[in-house]
């Protein structure tokens, strides 16, 4: 039995070793889904992908594993698997891809750049649903040390998804700066029809966001950029059709830009670059695995 290989990337990075890592796993046909949830906890990304082949080479399913859960929808690991599948097949000009996920098939251009690849993705239709009143958002402020002085009040606590709901918290400058998430929000998540909390500095078009527990800061999360580019481009800060990036990861020593777009046809696209780090592979049979 040949080796089970995967790959270690940074995407929305313009150079290696910047952006948000994630381990893609090109063939994960011989594993379980414990064992990928394993293999994601050893690894010790904030997500992993594991692509599942078919007969058609740019069609592939995909299942995508955090430390602690299977996500429906992610952002950079689509982007970075998409990405590889470029450097695999080589194709000679840009190419298209869909992954088949839990909630949703995502469709995917990527092109090779001087320096690794581009990868863009259709997140599809933003949907809004619950918007916060000024006390809930401040409940939710609080859980992260701020105060309702660092609330930028001129825009309402909104849950946008474009496959993954995102409590979208506005604030200043020096709230996003000081934040840091001290407590779990399950149950006033689950209030709001939320999975996570995006802090989001209106005016500098930066972010942060945390893993449920707080533990672990995302570096870049593709799949909050495209709720967010649907909020600012909602609340007027934005023209639809235009192109414009979001900026995360400044505060982990890791910047990154997360190219964005709300379409006419209010589809948003979400793109960034991508560089390939390191290629691996398993030691141990993967049926060994649990």
């Amino acid at each position: 039995m040949s080796p089970l290989v995967y790959w270690q990337l940074d995407v929305f990075a313009e150079r290696p070793l910047a952006g948000n890592g994630v381990a893609v796993f090109p063939d994960a046909r011989q594993l379980t889904p414990a064992a990928m949830q394993a293999l994601t906890r050893e690894l010790r990304q904030f997500e992993s992908i594991f692509l599942l082949p078919g007969s058609d080479p740019q069609v592939q399913g995909a299942r995508i594993f955090t430390l602690e859960e299977e996500l429906p929808f992610a952002g950079h690991p689509i982007l970075g698997a998409a990405a590889l599948l470029h450097h695999l097949q080589d194709p000679a000009t840009d190419a298209e891809w869909t992954l088949q996920l839990a909630a949703k098939s995502v469709h995917l251009l990527t092109r090779r750049q001087e320096r690794g690849f581009y990868a863009q993705m259709d997140q599809g239709v933003a949907e809004f649903a619950a918007q916060l009143a000024p006390v809930q958002a401040q409940v939710i402020a609080e859980a992260f040390g701020l105060s309702g002085a660092q609330l930028d009040r001129r825009y309402p606590a909104s849950v946008v998804s474009t496959g993954l709901p995102y409590l979208i918290l506005p604030v200043t400058a020096q709230g996003l700066a000081q934040a840091r998430q001290q407590r779990t929000l399950d149950a006033e998540l689950a209030t709001h029809g939320a999975a996570f909390v995006f802090l989001l500095d209106v005016d500098n078009h930066e972010g942060r966001t945390w893993d449920p527990f707080g533990v672990i800061e995302d570096i870049a999360t593709g799949s909050a950029a495209g709720p967010v580019a649907a909020f600012l481009v909602e609340h007027g800060l934005h023209r639809r059709a235009a192109p414009f990036s979001l900026n995360q990861g400044r505060f982990l020593g890791r910047p990154s830009r997360l190219d964005v777009c709300l379409g006419s046809d209010d589809r948003v696209s979400v793109g960034g670059s991508v560089q390939l780090l390191a290629r691996a592979e398993l030691r141990v049979d993967p049926r060994e695995l649990t």
